[in-house]
C-alpha cells in the first residue's frame, strides 16, 4: 500500500513529509530535533494553547477585548473548533 495523500499537523507535518518522500528519514529526524530544541530553548513557557468548541467568529469576538497582539486564534480545525 502507498498513500495518495498525506496530511500532518504540527510535528506530524514532518512525519507526513517523510512518508510522502519530500524529506528523507534522516532529514525528518534532524528537523524534529531542531524543532524540539527551539521549543525547549527559547519558546517554552512563553505562550499557551487551548482548544475551544465554538465557531471561530464567536471566539474572535470574545478575544477582541484583549487585542490581537496579546491573544489570537492559531488554528481552525473545523466549523465548531
Amino acid at each position: 500500500m502507498s498513500p495518495s495523500v498525506v496530511v500532518g499537523h504540527s510535528q506530524g507535518e514532518i512525519a507526513a513529509a517523510v512518508v510522502a518522500g519530500a524529506l528523507s528519514l534522516e532529514d525528518g529526524a534532524r528537523e524534529v530535533a531542531l524543532r524540539s530544541r527551539a521549543i525547549a530553548g527559547g519558546l517554552a513557557g512563553r505562550g499557551g494553547l487551548v482548544s475551544v468548541a465554538l465557531p471561530v467568529e464567536l471566539v474572535r469576538e470574545r478575544l477582541s477585548v484583549w487585542g490581537e497582539e496579546r491573544i489570537s486564534v492559531a488554528a481552525v480545525n473545523g466549523p465548531s473548533s
